[in-house]
């Protein structure tokens, strides 16, 4: 392979598609974050990631099949159950869902089927993070005091976030069927 067909297949952007978590839930989420996760988490609204990767077709390319997916999609409830860590694997505490995983892998591979690269070291687990990145003591107290978590909402939307300048920024929403 040439060095320019190698370059072809480069990943040209990072993008990320999440299921933003509406109020009142999003600012309970936040503080436990704060609590738990550190001052790190406090910029990050918190989320379900439904991919997260680079991708080789152009940024229109890849917007567009976000939003024939969203569009193409029916609004559902999301129900984050008690707590759960991905220890020893990965440091992580989070919040699983005992409600709408099914509907997040249908979005994840409905998303990946197309214009979309995904490139991950972990296997897709629908969650939403808490901790990471924290002492042990931190994600320990996190699993302890939110073992009984039990929130609910529901998912209206998609984010489409890019990486173009360096940081994640996000780029649209996109409503889902109503």
């Amino acid at each position: 392979m040439s060095e320019s067909q190698a370059a072809m297949h480069e990943p040209r952007f990072t993008l990320g598609v999440v299921i933003p978590v509406p109020e009142p839930q999003r600012s309970l989420l936040r503080d436990w974050r704060r609590v738990y996760g550190g001052a790190a988490t406090a910029p990050i609204a918190p989320h379900i990631t439904l991919i997260s990767g680079s991708y080789l077709q152009s940024w229109d390319q890849a917007a567009n099949q976000v939003r024939r997916v969203a569009q193409g999609s029916a609004r559902f409830t999301v129900r984050l159950a008690s707590v759960g860590s991905f220890r020893p694997a990965s440091e992580v505490v989070y919040l699983p869902l005992s409600e709408g995983a099914e509907e997040c892998w249908e979005l994840h591979r409905a998303l990946l089927a197309d214009q979309l690269r995904h490139e991950s070291q972990f296997e897709y687990h629908p969650h939403l993070t808490i901790a990471q990145n924290v002492p042990s003591a931190d994600l320990d107290s996190a699993q302890e005091q939110l073992r009984e978590a039990d929130l609910s909402f529901e998912v209206r939307s998609l984010q489409l976030f890019d990486t173009r300048d360096g940081a994640w920024n996000l780029s649209e929403e996109i409503g889902l069927r109503g």
